[in-house]
């Protein structure tokens, strides 16, 4: 399993994976906290909203996947590898808490509320790590390179 993750041909697969990863995961935390603030958006979108999290959380997945498979060829980059390992459980419980918002949007308002922050705070919080771990990693990889 750990070669399927390391190579595409003759490339190494993560940085083509964390393309994805760092664009549409992003864009799709957007639309949910779009959704879930606009309550005109939510009767309409919220369920979209939800499956495109659920659609980009794979990436994140094969991102930190094959970037772990990459450092045992290569070398470890401190502390992108770190800080990679902590955006996956953080999409897992933005997508989660997403689900069970959607899920209380019939029950009591004040539930509804109180999640809706928490999904709002979990996607914010997922984009900024996205940011930190992207930019990690193009430090990691590309500082010292250009004259």
């Amino acid at each position: 399993m750990e070669d399927l993750l390391l190579a595409l041909g003759d490339l190494p697969l993560h940085p083509l994976v964390v393309h994805f990863a760092v664009i549409l995961f992003p864009i799709s935390l957007l639309f949910l906290i779009a959704v879930v603030m606009v309550a005109r958006l939510r009767s309409k979108h919220l369920l979209k909203a939800i499956v495109a999290v659920a659609l980009t959380t794979p990436f994140v997945f094969l991102a930190q996947q094959s970037g772990e498979a990459l450092s045992e060829v290569l070398y470890e980059p401190e502390p992108h590898a770190e800080y990679g390992e902590m955006l996956m459980p953080l999409a897992l419980a933005t997508l989660l808490v997403s689900v069970v918002f959607w899920w209380s949007l019939r029950g009591p308002k004040i539930f509804s509320q109180l999640l809706a922050v928490a999904v709002i705070s979990l996607a914010f919080a997922g984009i900024a790590m996205t940011v930190v771990v992207g930019h990690s990693g193009a430090a990691a990889t590309w500082s010292g390179v250009l004259p």
